[in-house]
């Protein structure tokens, strides 16, 4: 046993628990995980623009404030015009989720299903779903929270992500001021391949869903399905998830069109339209915005995915590769370290 705690093993996986603990704590307490989550994800996306600023002989402050105007008046912009738009197609869905048509929409479904499985109470499937989708959408108390909750976060993201760009180096020099001198190479190497993963990492999420953003929106636009852009603004998010997040984002598209004409007519359309994407982000929008990050074993990413999903739900399973990325360079640059910087004793 004394052998084991002197090895090179037990070092290895004594500096990876210290590195994940605490970003397993910080997940416990959901709003505020998320609110650091997203500063740091766009802070890795600033930051080399900041960077290249200050070498202009602008101060780094200086730079933030100009890249938050200018970021601020695009989106002020943009706002104006596809914010009442995505607005309206939200409260349009909303209301179609009540009344006559909803359940026009379940009988259409239920009864195909009851002629093929004779023993179901289709009444009391109905209720079933019905009850289902309207306890989905919540009282105006909880929407009124999650309202107030978004607009903390958009007030509160940017603020964190200011201080984090504005002292990131204060902040990196902290930390390596309080590693010991023996693991100060170890540490250094460290710290700039994770910055180096993950900012590569980050940056790419966001350009691939962008991208399919704009690729969805314009099929659905184009076959004449309702609310497309809201519609192409969750497949854009949910693309982040490996192999799971289109299959999750069609749902709702499917939902949608059947919403909008009662029937089954559009599911191979949307099928098509989401073969057609998905291939187009494999063989050339991941190759581009990606380069060799992303070369992990298919098998690992389903087993990051699920691990992510059983922690953290959504969340989890969009942060899996972020996490597996920093447990693999922790391990491999602490294994790398132990061996070239010759440390035996912790």
């Amino acid at each position: 046993m004394q052998n084991f705690f002197q090895s090179r093993l037990w070092k290895v996986l004594l500096v990876t628990i210290l590195i994940t603990l605490p970003i397993v704590i910080l997940s416990q307490f959901g709003e505020v995980f998320l609110i650091l989550v997203l500063s740091v994800a766009l802070t890795m996306v600033t930051k080399p623009l900041i960077d290249k600023m200050e070498k202009q002989k602008i101060s780094r402050t200086i730079s933030i404030l100009i890249f938050y105007l200018f970021v601020g008046s695009i989106v002020g912009v943009s706002g104006f015009y596809l914010f009442p738009m995505l607005l309206s197609q939200i409260e349009n869905i909303s209301a179609m989720m009540h009344g006559e048509k909803l359940d026009l929409l379940i009988s259409s479904l239920v009864v195909p299903l009851n002629s093929i499985l004779p023993f179901i109470d289709s009444t009391e499937v109905s209720n079933s779903i019905k009850s289902a989708i309207e306890g989905s959408q919540g009282n105006s108390l909880s929407m009124a929270s999650t309202v107030m909750e978004i607009i903390l976060m958009m007030v509160l993201v940017p603020l964190v992500t200011f201080f984090l760009l504005n002292d990131y180096y204060k902040i990196q020099k902290s930390i390596i001021e309080n590693v010991p001198n023996k693991y100060f190479e170890m540490a250094l190497n460290m710290i700039y391949k994770l910055e180096l993963q993950l900012s590569k990492y980050i940056r790419g999420v966001v350009t691939e869903s962008f991208i399919v953003t704009i690729l969805y929106t314009i099929c659905y636009s184009f076959v004449g399905i309702q609310y497309a852009f809201l519609l192409g603004i969750i497949g854009g998010v949910l693309n982040i998830i490996p192999f799971a997040g289109p299959f999750i984002a069609v749902i709702p598209v499917i939902f949608s069109s059947m919403l909008q004409y009662g029937d089954l007519r559009m599911f191979v359309p949307i099928l098509i339209i989401n073969v057609i994407v998905q291939q187009l982000d494999e063989l050339f929008i991941q190759p581009k915005v990606y380069g060799k990050i992303l070369h992990m074993h298919p098998l690992v990413i389903i087993l990051a995915i699920l691990i992510g999903n059983e922690l953290l739900g959504i969340l989890g399973m969009i942060l899996a590769i972020p996490m597996y990325t920093i447990i693999s360079v922790t391990i491999k640059e602490t294994n790398w370290g132990l061996k070239n910087y010759r440390i035996t004793q912790l």
